[in-house]
């Protein structure tokens, strides 16, 4: 576990083991995950600002009803 201060601090790390012991979890790949999950940022969304030739392309919206099947598998 304590590899995990390669890549984050102390106050970092004893936050995310508070965390984990809070939700019962105790391995250091649930604290890892905590980690990572605090230090993730959204990802921005495409401009096609300045990248006018991709402009004439358009993608249609996936239909995704076939996966309502799946939840109905796992209920």
């Amino acid at each position: 576990m304590l590899r995990l201060l390669e890549h984050a601090s102390v106050r970092a790390l004893a936050g995310a083991v508070e965390a984990a012991l809070d939700m019962g979890a105790e391995g250091a790949d649930t604290i890892a995950c905590i980690l990572h999950q605090r230090t993730e940022r959204p990802v921005a969304l495409f401009s096609l600002d300045g990248h006018p030739h991709l402009k004439p392309y358009s993608i249609e919206v996936p239909d995704l009803s076939a996966y309502a099947v799946l939840e109905g598998a796992l209920t």
